[in-house]
């Protein structure tokens, strides 16, 4: 027979395959701008339209998506932003993610389009997509992905640090745009910073921080962590944010370089994703861990136990964690060395 009944429903299968297309619309209207032209105003399909020298047509049903989506607001008189794209999506909003989704795009990207053969052993263009966290654009999308995130709750997880008064210096370790460094020293006038990340990632990362106006409390130091000599009884506090991964072939080689790095009592900070197994968000979970492993990496995700028996192992004492935002996945952890 030629015509079978299905005993399944593929509609969630499809509805899967079509949310590519709804997240490359949202970039669209990102890079139209249609945010900023709906920020603080109601106007209608047509006038947008007229405005932004587009198609009516064909813009109505991408407004109407970015309703559904809940990025605007549909009005009896036409569309007007959500709060949701007010704080993230207008390009002069504080907490602009337009850079954010750019690299977001770009990067799955790389891997979405090489799966199959990633699946049979192949390897993502590492070396280029390495260098490609020292490019402006780039470091601006890993800057924005920390201010619309956990960056506060990581700040403020370390200024609650016992002693954090008394601090005067603290390494960042892979810290890129230098957000977190920045953020640290602003809740203490007496400290300085060190980022400390590959070669080509450090001159960019000093400018950004020259500019910023803290060019003369913060440094830093271009290494491979993995494979260079880093200094001894430095620092009161060494972050890592969504770096441990990146390290955990040898975790306890990485944690043994960065208790040598404290000075004694000082502070280890990191910031990860954690709870693989645990419920709740399991596509974000399974859909970063897919990205994760076909980029090479043996996982994004270090348990808190797993993380908290390696920490003692090395001769931490005193350990605090606490989760934070990021699709439930995210945690703290500070761990103090002996004083």
């Amino acid at each position: 027979m030629f015509v079978k009944h299905p005993r399944a429903n593929f509609e969630p299968i499809n509805a899967m395959l079509m949310q590519s297309l709804a997240s490359k619309a949202i970039l669209s209207a990102v890079e139209l701008h249609i945010f900023d032209w709906l920020e603080g105003t109601t106007l209608c399909v047509d006038d947008l339209a007229d405005r932004m020298g587009l198609l009516s047509q064909r813009l109505e049903p991408l407004l109407r998506l970015l309703a559904v989506a809940g990025l605007l607001e549909e009005q009896a008189d036409g569309y007007t932003n959500s709060p949701l794209a007010s704080e993230f999506l207008v390009k002069d909003a504080p907490l602009y993610q337009g850079e954010n989704i750019r690299l977001t795009m770009r990067f799955n990207a790389m891997v979405e389009n090489e799966i199959a053969s990633l699946m049979a052993g192949g390897e993502v263009k590492q070396a280029s997509s390495a260098n490609d966290w020292g490019v402006a654009d780039n470091m601006e999308g890993t800057a924005q992905d920390a201010k619309g995130g956990a960056l506060s709750a990581v700040v403020d997880f370390v200024a609650d640090l016992p002693g954090f008064d008394a601090f005067d210096a603290m390494a960042d370790v892979g810290g890129n745009h230098g957000l977190y460094t920045l953020g640290v020293l602003e809740r203490n006038a007496a400290m300085r910073g060190v980022i400390v990340d590959k070669p080509h990632v450090v001159a960019l990362a000093q400018t950004r921080c020259d500019q910023l106006g803290f060019g003369d409390r913060v440094t830093t130091l271009g290494m491979d962590f993995k494979t260079d000599p880093f200094v001894s009884g430095v620092f009161d506090v060494i972050l890592t944010s969504h770096v441990l991964y990146a390290l955990s072939d040898d975790l306890p080689g990485a944690l043994q370089k960065i208790a040598d790095g404290l000075k004694p009592g000082g502070w280890f900070v990191s910031h990860h994703y954690s709870g693989y197994t645990a419920p709740g968000h399991e596509m974000a979970k399974a859909s970063l861990e897919l990205l994760t492993r076909l980029c090479g990496y043996a996982s994004h995700f270090i348990e808190q136990e797993t993380l908290i028996d390696a920490l003692n192992d090395v001769g931490f004492e005193t350990i605090r964690c606490q989760p934070v935002v990021e699709n439930g996945m995210g945690l703290m952890v500070a761990a103090q060395m002996k004083k």
